[in-house]
């Protein structure tokens, strides 16, 4: 039996790719084609994720930036579905501080 749940497709950590610090003011988008959404930020304060598009399955991109840092991307990542919903994928895009 399905719930009234909604799921998200993806939850996403991102993290300083020097010292493996979570970045808790990212901007971050999951890309699918011409489908651009932007993640929210979800959790608890300290956990520092991202989740979105809700019971949207697919091919994402995953895009993050923040100021002080060059953006990063992590491609090819598949959300399944199952009867019910979204199976969630989780992923961590690591950035590198700008001019270093």
């Amino acid at each position: 039996m399905c719930t009234l749940v909604a799921v998200d497709a993806l939850v996403v950590t991102v993290t300083d790719a020097a010292t493996g610090q979570r970045l808790c003011d990212a901007k971050v988008l999951a890309v699918e084609g011409a489908f651009s959404a932007e993640l929210r930020a979800s959790g608890a304060a300290l956990e520092c994720v991202y989740s979105g598009p809700t019971e949207r399955a697919g091919l994402y991109e995953v895009r993050a930036s923040r100021a002080g840092y060059e953006p990063g991307a992590i491609g090819g990542i598949r959300v399944t579905a199952d009867e019910c919903h979204v199976i969630p994928v989780r992923v961590t895009v690591p950035l590198g501080k700008s001019g270093s």
